[in-house]
C-alpha cells in the first residue's frame, strides 16, 4: 500500500474531524460540502480529489476507526490489562473529536454495535487462551462478555460525553480493577476445574 504524503493525511484528518463535529450539531443530510470545507478550511477541490461526496467521507472515517482499534485489539488485549487501557486511551485521546461522535451521546448506533463487536470477540478469545475454556460454547460465553463490555463502553462513553473531564488514571484503575474481577469471576466459572485446584494448591 503506497503511503499517502503527509499533507494529505494532515488535510484528510482536518476534513474527518471538521465532520465529525458538524455531526454532532445536525444531521449528515443537512451538512453541504461548502459547510465542511470552510470548516476544515480545506478547498472544495481537495475535498473531491478524495471523497466523492459527503458519505464517502463518513463511510471511510468509520472503516479507519474500525481497523485501528482492531489493530489495537490484535496487537495488544492479550498483553497486560493496564498496557491494552493506556493504548486505548491514547487512542481516544490522540482522536478526540472522532471518539466524542463514535462515543459520545451522538453515536451511531449501528457503528457502535460494530466496536463492542470487535471487543466482545477479543475479549471470548482472550479467556479462551488464559483460562483454558476449551469446554465453553461461544453461547455461553457471549452474554457475559457482552454484560462486561457494555458497562466498560459505557464508562468509556460517559468520559467521552463529560469531555474528557475525569483523568485518565482514573478512569485506568477503575476499568482495570473491574477488568480483573470479572476475570477471575469467568475463570472460576468456566475454566478447567483441575488447574484451578492446581493453582490454588501452588
Amino acid at each position: 500500500m503506497i503511503k499517502e504524503d503527509r499533507r494529505v493525511r494532515k488535510t484528510k484528518k482536518a476534513l474527518r474531524e471538521g465532520l465529525a463535529e458538524l455531526l454532532t450539531e445536525k444531521n449528515i443530510q443537512q451538512i453541504t460540502v461548502r459547510e465542511l470545507t470552510d470548516k476544515a478550511d480545506v478547498h472544495r477541490s481537495t475535498f473531491y480529489a478524495n471523497f466523492k461526496d459527503i458519505y464517502d467521507l463518513y463511510k471511510q472515517m468509520e472503516d479507519m476507526v474500525l481497523l485501528e482499534v482492531s489493530e489495537i485489539l490484535s496487537a495488544e488485549y492479550k498483553l497486560d490489562t493496564k498496557v491494552f487501557f493506556g493504548v486505548l486511551f491514547r487512542y481516544i485521546a490522540d482522536n478526540k473529536k472522532m471518539c466524542r461522535l463514535i462515543l459520545g451521546k451522538h453515536a451511531n448506533g449501528t457503528f457502535f454495535n460494530q466496536i463492542s463487536g470487535l471487543f466482545k470477540t477479543s475479549c471470548i478469545v482472550c479467556w479462551r487462551r488464559e483460562y483454558d475454556l476449551a469446554n465453553a460454547r461461544d453461547e455461553e460465553l457471549e452474554p457475559y462478555a457482552q454484560f462486561f463490555l457494555s458497562g466498560s463502553l459505557g464508562v468509556v462513553g460517559a468520559w467521552v460525553t463529560s469531555d474528557f473531564a475525569r483523568p485518565i488514571e482514573e478512569l485506568m484503575a477503575m476499568l482495570v480493577e473491574l477488568d480483573d474481577t470479572f476475570r477471575k469471576f469467568i475463570k472460576h466459572k468456566f475454566g478447567n476445574t483441575s488447574c484451578i485446584l492446581n493453582a490454588q494448591s501452588v
